[in-house]
């Protein structure tokens, strides 16, 4: 506000730094890529030394936009999420939009609650990792409806229906990855922690490991596969179960199953790479710094954020629908998996 408590305006901002409403619009909106950095150094500087404050509901009344993104997201104590959100805020914000951010905590009648709350309050667009419980009935149906009847641009990141807009990991090929590699140190007799095979990470990613046994003409047993949830307790039981079923090494799904695992093998009297080796997916923040440091898939975190924003955004603007993204993980070798004779070597050399 300026002295006599009248109210600043666009035009007033605009006087101070000598350009155009037009201009200063553009700039404090965030859409201003085409102006000089000087110009927008300049706007800037103006508003702030006015105390100029947008009319936010004013503007979207003209607009119809409030320039807000919901996100939702299953569990902020997931390093994969919690490090796309850290990621996903500040593209928002380059291109001029808030965000309000809903915590599902797994739950899908949160989804459902928090998806019509954000529809409340006039989102521009959705950005949505709904719970593992979304994806199964009568949930997945409820959702689909909910979607379809509020109209607001939508986008699902990592977990997603398959005909729908979405962004993700190419889950399958980068398990594929994962699988080879164990299998080229050794190990035929794979133990696998799934996610909620609801999801369609978890079954795609247990696709690519059927894929790397079908390759070398071998199966992956039923026994061998421990379903459960993309958390530390999961991987400590699968551990435990799957150290009974003979396996010599186990791929957690998740780097948080991995972290379970390690605590399992401790329990179980088991070290780590010497007596069973650990695949990860994910490449969290705590993997490299464990005792025996994690390998493990790296998700290109960042990358499929930004990309999520690039193409909600575009549906949001100009109703454009992009085909569905994936990207490949990255291997990246710790030291939890030890090399073993092939099985077929051993079986020649016991003879």
């Amino acid at each position: 506000m300026s002295g006599g408590g009248k109210k600043v305006t666009i035009r007033d901002v605009a006087r101070r730094a000598g350009v155009s409403p037009t201009s200063v619009s553009l700039v404090l909106s965030g859409k201003a890529a085409s102006l000089p950095e000087a110009t927008r150094e300049r706007v800037r500087r103006a508003a702030q030394e006015l105390d100029y404050r947008a009319d936010l509901l004013a503007r979207s009344l003209v607009t119809r936009r409030t320039n807000i993104i919901g996100i939702v997201v299953p569990d902020l104590t997931n390093p994969f999420f919690a490090e796309a959100v850290r990621h996903i805020q500040p593209a928002l914000a380059e291109r001029g939009y808030d965000v309000i951010l809903c915590n599902s905590e797994e739950r899908a009648e949160n989804d459902l609650r928090y998806i019509r709350l954000l529809a409340g309050r006039s989102v521009d667009g959705l950005l949505l990792a709904p719970s593992a419980e979304a994806f199964t009935e009568p949930y997945s149906r409820t959702l689909r409806k909910l979607l379809g009847e509020l109209g607001i641009p939508y986008l699902f990141f990592d977990r997603y229906f398959e005909d729908e807009p979405w962004v993700a990991v190419d889950n399958e090929g980068s398990s594929l990855l994962a699988a080879r590699y164990l299998m080229e140190q050794g190990h035929e007799k794979i133990g696998v922690i799934t996610g909620p095979l609801s999801l369609n990470s978890s079954r795609n990613r247990l696709a690519g490991v059927r894929r790397a046994y079908a390759e070398r003409g071998l199966c992956l047993r039923s026994e061998w596969v421990y379903e459960g949830k993309y958390d530390i307790a999961t991987g400590s039981a699968g551990c435990a179960e799957l150290l009974g079923r003979g396996v010599s090494a186990v791929f957690a799904f998740s780097d948080m199953q991995a972290y379970g695992v390690y605590a399992g093998a401790r329990r179980a009297g088991r070290r780590i790479s010497a007596d069973l080796s650990v695949m990860g997916f994910d490449d969290s923040v705590f993997s490299s710094v464990l005792e025996v440091p994690l390998t493990t898939m790296r998700q290109p975190v960042r990358q499929i954020a930004e990309e999520a924003c690039r193409v909600l955004l575009a549906r949001v603007e100009s109703g454009e629908t992009l085909r569905p993204q994936n990207f490949a993980a990255q291997l990246v070798l710790g030291k939890s998996v030890a090399a073993l004779p092939h099985e077929r070597e051993r079986e020649k050399s016991s003879q």
